[in-house]
C-alpha cells in the first residue's frame, strides 16, 4: 500500500493558538484511542508539520524529542496547549520603555527557555517549517529541521526559532538570533507573508517526498473576523484606524488566496486530501493580544465547540489514516 503524507500546517494568532490547540489535543487523544497506545502522539501520525508564529511555537512543541529517546515527542498535545494558560500572561509582558512594540519579549523567553533549553532546530523528530522575514536581508526565511540536519549554517535554538517566528511587529521586538556558525540575523514574525502557511508546507513536503503521490493537508486557522467596515470606520483618516484596517485585510487576504490555490491543486488530486478549518470569533475577542483569564478561557470554550463542530473530519482523519 503507497504511503500517504500527511501534513499538518497551524496559522499564526498569538493567544487565538488556543484554538487549533485545542482541536490538535483531542485529535492527538482520538488516535490514542484507536490505535490503543496511550503514548502515540501528533509528531507519529503527521509526516511534516509547518507553523507560523503561534502555529510556529505549536510545531516546536509537538516535535521536541524526550529527554530520555530523542525519538519519542517530550510533550503531549495538551501538555501544547497548557503553555498558553501557563505562559500566556507572563508572555505579554507590558513594554516599560514604551516605543511601536507594545511588549517586552523578556517573558516570553522565559517561557520558551523553560520548554526548549538548548534544543537544537536540527534535533526536532520530524521534518518541519517555520517561517519568519529577515530584516537585514529583506526576505522570506524559511526554519527547516531537515536542512538544519546537515548544515550548522541553518541551525539554530529551537527557543529562537520560536521567538523569531513570534516576533510580530506592534506586539514583540525582532528577534536577533545566531545560527550554530554564529550566523547572526534579525528576524519580524512569518506572518508578514505567510500568515497561512500551508502552501509552503506542501511544497515543501513534495520535495522532501519525491515519490509521494497521494498527500493529506490538514489546514488549521486561529480564526478570522469577517470585517464588514462601516462608513464611519472608512472615513476616520487616523493612522492608527488605517493600520489596523489594513493588517487585518492583509491577514485575511493572504489566509483566503492560499486556501483558493490549494483548493485548485488537490481539486484534481485523486486519493489525496486538503481540509482547511477555520474556527469562529463570533462573540470572542479577535485581538491577538489579550491574554486575561476570561478570554483566555473563552478561547478554550470556542475551541471545544470548534471540536464538536468537527467531529466528523477528526473521525475520518482517525479512521482513514492512523
Amino acid at each position: 500500500m503507497d504511503k500517504t503524507i500527511k501534513i499538518l500546517s497551524i496559522d499564526g494568532g498569538g493567544i487565538r493558538g488556543i484554538l487549533p490547540a485545542t482541536f490538535l489535543s483531542v485529535l492527538e487523544e482520538k488516535l490514542q484511542e484507536t490505535t490503543g497506545n496511550k503514548d502515540f502522539r501528533l509528531a507519529d501520525f503527521f509526516d511534516f508539520i509547518a507553523g507560523t508564529s503561534t502555529g510556529g511555537l505549536l510545531t516546536c512543541l509537538y516535535l521536541t524529542p524526550d529527554n530520555n529517546n530523542a525519538l519519542m515527542p517530550k510533550y503531549t498535545a495538551r501538555q501544547a496547549l497548557e503553555f498558553y494558560f501557563g505562559y500566556g500572561d507572563s508572555a505579554f509582558t507590558p513594554n516599560a520603555q514604551g516605543g511601536f512594540h507594545k511588549y517586552s519579549p523578556a517573558g516570553l523567553e522565559v517561557g520558551l527557555n523553560s520548554f526548549f533549553g538548548n534544543l537544537k532546530l536540527g534535533q526536532l523528530i520530524k521534518p518541519c517549517c517555520i517561517t519568519a522575514y529577515d530584516m537585514i536581508h529583506c526576505e522570506p526565511y524559511l526554519f527547516y529541521s531537515h536542512r538544519a540536519l546537515s548544515d550548522p549554517r541553518a541551525n539554530f535554538y529551537v527557543k529562537d526559532v520560536a521567538r523569531a517566528t513570534s516576533a510580530l511587529p506592534g506586539i514583540f521586538p525582532p528577534a536577533s538570533i545566531s545560527s550554530l556558525t554564529d550566523r547572526k540575523r534579525t528576524f519580524i514574525d512569518g506572518s508578514i507573508f505567510a500568515y497561512n502557511p500551508a502552501l509552503q508546507a506542501y511544497i515543501r513536503a513534495k520535495s522532501i517526498f519525491p515519490n509521494a503521490e497521494k498527500f493529506v493537508l490538514l489546514s488549521l486557522g486561529t480564526g478570522l473576523p469577517a470585517t464588514a467596515y462601516t462608513p464611519t470606520q472608512l472615513e476616520d483618516t487616523s493612522e492608527k484606524n488605517w493600520a489596523r484596517i489594513l493588517a487585518d485585510i492583509a491577514f485575511s487576504a493572504h489566509s483566503d488566496m492560499v486556501h483558493f490555490q490549494l483548493e485548485e491543486i488537490f481539486k484534481n488530486k485523486r486519493g489525496s486530501k486538503y481540509v482547511r478549518l477555520q474556527p469562529s470569533l463570533h462573540g470572542l475577542n479577535k485581538e491577538m493580544d489579550n491574554v486575561s483569564h476570561e478570554n483566555v478561557h473563552a478561547l478554550y470554550k470556542a475551541g471545544l465547540e470548534f471540536v464538536n463542530g468537527n467531529e466528523k473530519t477528526i473521525t475520518e482523519l482517525v479512521n482513514n489514516y492512523a
